[in-house]
């Protein structure tokens, strides 16, 4: 049986129980547990996974899903006015619950909701009925679908989210940092070949976020440039989002300074690669590779740089391919203490580097890839940041 149709057998079983049980009881708990996991293995393949339930059939990426024919539970939603359901990446289990506790509201009243509604979480459940209008309906799947609507700023909340996670339980919810890759990757095949759509904010304390997508979104196109297999590409891209993950641990005040650093301000700056790889590596064995890349983006080829190894050694392939897409971004982006640098400016620099600081054959492809396309530039800034400016 699919991911697909196991997450809705759970959901269809929940919904039976709390026919049964009131809140609170042991049943209803288990089997929120049994539905929230099996949501986080759909969620794993899929990021963004939409199922339209029609006559007692589940629609899901465009086929019947032939576990589910005639399943009940279609039929029984689909009487209630949810037609079709839409499950976001780091949807939380509130969210969930909540959706659930409507749709039994709803089938225990015999009432229909008219409009598509969305629940409360880190990404929204929407959930609604289909419309009858063929041109409508056609419109709809279009705007829903285009990649180009992307405006990323979903995908920069959730980051925040994981940094605030890594506050509170110091590890990443490795679930909805590849739930972000994969939408990153959507929104980089917006067109014919690889676009980059690289994120520009002016709120100086919002770099780190800004910057794990830019990385994120360059190291998964200069690895596609390379003709790495598909899995490669995404892990390449989950290691980039994660590579800074570290900086969470120093101050903003540090991190945002416009002067010069003092002695202790610096020592705290080259901690957050020591301070990443111990958060990914307490994350699970799925961060072995970002873990890497957070402890090496700041070494050089030469073996300058930190953090300082008692023996020098050959960093790993990826981590020198995502450092080479970091200082890109690094250079190109406005900072606190300085402006930033123009495009020609930072690919002479890059060549500089090259073969000393930096792997000059991810150079040399880094510097061919970027010369083909002109980054597709998204702007999040906030009402507040506009009024400022």
């Amino acid at each position: 049986m699919t991911d697909a149709a196991v997450f809705l057998t759970a959901l269809g079983r929940q919904l039976s129980v709390m026919s049964l049980y009131g809140p609170g009881h042991n049943a209803r708990t288990e089997g929120m547990d049994k539905i929230t996991n099996e949501l986080t293995m759909l969620l794993r393949g899929n990021a963004f996974p939409a199922f339209t339930f029609l006559d007692g059939d589940v629609v899901y990426e465009g086929h019947v899903l032939n576990e589910l024919r005639h399943w009940e539970w279609s039929l029984k939603l689909g009487d209630v006015g949810i037609e079709r359901l839409e499950v976001g990446p780091g949807t939380t289990r509130d969210a969930l619950e909540g959706f659930l506790e409507e749709a039994h509201a709803r089938m225990s009243l015999e009432g229909e909701g008219a409009s598509f509604q969305e629940m409360d979480g880190q990404t929204a459940i929407r959930f609604g009925g289909v419309t009858l209008d063929p041109d409508e309906a056609d419109v709809e799947e279009e705007s829903h679908h285009d990649p180009l609507a992307l405006s990323l700023e979903d995908e920069a909340e959730v980051i925040q989210w994981l940094h605030g996670e890594v506050d509170l339980h110091g590890v990443v919810p490795a679930d909805e940092a590849a739930a972000v890759v994969k939408l990153l990757s959507v929104a980089m095949h917006s067109e014919h070949d690889v676009v980059v759509p690289l994120v520009q904010l002016k709120a100086v304390d919002q770099y780190t976020t800004t910057h794990s997508i830019n990385v994120s979104c360059l190291s998964m196109a200069l690895a596609e440039h390379l003709n790495f297999v598909s899995t490669d590409v995404r892990s390449i891209g989950e290691a980039a989002l994660l590579h800074d993950v570290g900086k969470t641990k120093v101050p903003l005040e540090v991190l945002n300074k416009k002067g010069k650093l003092t002695d202790s301000e610096w020592v705290l700056i080259q901690g957050h690669t020591v301070e990443g790889a111990k958060i990914l590596l307490a994350s699970g064995a799925s961060m072995a590779l970002p873990a890497t890349v957070a402890y090496e983006h700041h070494l050089s080829l030469n073996g300058e740089g930190y953090p300082e190894l008692t023996f020098k050694r050959q960093t790993h392939e990826v981590s020198r391919l995502i450092q080479v897409c970091d200082v890109y971004d690094a250079l190109r982006t406005r900072r606190p203490f300085r402006p930033p640098w123009p495009a020609t400016r930072t690919v002479k620099f890059l060549e500089e580097k090259a073969g000393t600081h930096l792997d000059p054959e991810y150079v040399s492809a880094f510097i061919q890839m970027i010369g083909n396309w002109e980054p597709r530039q998204v702007d999040l800034e906030s009402e507040q940041d506009e009024a400022a400016a």
